[in-house]
């Protein structure tokens, strides 16, 4: 197969996400607003779903209202790229 004039880029960079402290709703609602064009994914189904139970808790999800528990969960979708359920 021959790619005449085109060029194919393919690469990937692996992030590992811990909370160094818990962030602002305006810190959270920055960094959404500022990565429209970037997209993140799990690596693995129990990392993950560890990651958003330990991010929920520390930023205090339960304790949030309406509006702020939006952003956690609009976080929580972005870093890790799981839909809404």
């Amino acid at each position: 197969m021959s790619l005449k004039g085109e060029v194919e880029a393919c690469w990937g960079v692996i992030i590992r996400m811990r909370n160094a402290k818990k962030l602002s709703q305006v810190e959270i609602q920055a960094f959404l607003e500022a990565s429209v064009e970037v997209v993140f994914e799990g690596e693995g189904r129990g990392e993950v779903y560890e990651w958003v139970t330990r991010t929920l808790r520390e930023q205090g999800y339960r304790e949030e209202g309406r509006r702020g528990r939006g952003v956690l969960l609009r976080y929580v979708r972005k870093m890790t790229g799981l839909s809404r359920s």
